[in-house]
């Protein structure tokens, strides 16, 4: 192989294989055409048998993608931590988006999967859950629920997002002790389960929420927590303290397979539990 930097490259066919297969590494240089097909070749031949293992091992061994290993782990670590699980419909109201303080003005106003001109496909887990939190603290407190489930966004930007994607939301009202605390202890427990136990909080900056925490695992931003009471808790008739936190369960997939694009661990035709179905 010859690093010149006049040399060959691989073509964008190439790359774009290479890519689809899991691959990496393509700022490499050839002397001429032939050395850069032996190399491609080589490659290919590396990443397919890769693939291949890991298809079969999907199949005669774990049965479950990671994805759905995340989330089962999550589901057992939230429940035996005394959180309930609910189930809400995926298509909500124009109303509930507004609540949410997202008008035509704002930034993901432009990402939301319109139906018509009252109803969409949800673009977050929170409205629902901002609903739901609220009937129930009519009946006890404190009240900690989650849910798992698909959400939906005209996404652009790039390899860690995708259009339809899983998010789990976990959040508690009237938490016995301070929400921040509270935040941190359900970030601990969910991130346990999973086996992320060297991850950094970062104070960040939310479209909806203003000021939040974003959770970051080997560089890649795994969830989103904030905290109550919050500007927006009004239009959903909630007044307690709150504290809440939604993990993408693609991108804890994307860690723990280290794989570097998202579309790869998401749902697919083309891909499987992080491996391409083109091995042939």
């Amino acid at each position: 192989m010859c690093a010149n930097v006049a040399g060959v490259e691989f073509t964008e066919t190439q790359k774009q294989r290479l890519i689809d297969l899991g691959g990496a590494e393509f700022n490499l240089r050839f002397s001429n055409i032939a050395e850069r097909e032996r190399k491609f070749d080589e490659v290919e031949f590396a990443l397919v048998k890769k693939n291949k293992e890991h298809l079969l091992r999907l199949l005669q061994s774990t049965r479950r993608p990671m994805l759905k290993q995340i989330e089962r782990e999550l589901t057992q670590a939230l429940t035996e931590a005394g959180f309930t699980e609910v189930v809400t419909p995926s298509i909500i109201s124009r109303e509930f988006i507004t609540r949410m303080g997202i008008t035509e003005g704002h930034a993901l106003w432009r990402q939301i999967f319109w139906l018509d001109s009252r109803r969409c496909l949800r673009p977050m887990l929170a409205p629902n859950l901002y609903h739901i939190m609220r009937e129930l603290r009519r009946i006890t407190a404190p009240v900690s629920i989650f849910e798992v489930g698909p959400c939906f966004r005209k996404e652009s930007k790039g390899h860690e997002h995708a259009e339809e994607f899983t998010m789990l939301n976990a959040v508690e009202l009237s938490p016995r002790k301070d929400a921040n605390e509270r935040l941190k202890e359900i970030v601990e427990v969910s991130l346990r389960s999973v086996g992320a136990r060297n991850y950094e909080l970062r104070k960040a900056e939310s479209e909806v929420y203003g000021e939040t925490v974003d959770i970051i695992v080997d560089n890649i931003e795994v969830a989103s927590g904030a905290t109550g009471p919050h500007v927006l808790d009004g239009n959903w008739q909630v007044i307690d303290a709150w504290a809440g936190v939604g993990f993408g369960l693609e991108r804890l997939a994307m860690v723990r397979e280290a794989c570097k694009n998202i579309g790869h661990v998401s749902k697919s035709l083309s891909h499987l539990d992080g491996s391409s179905l083109n091995v042939m």
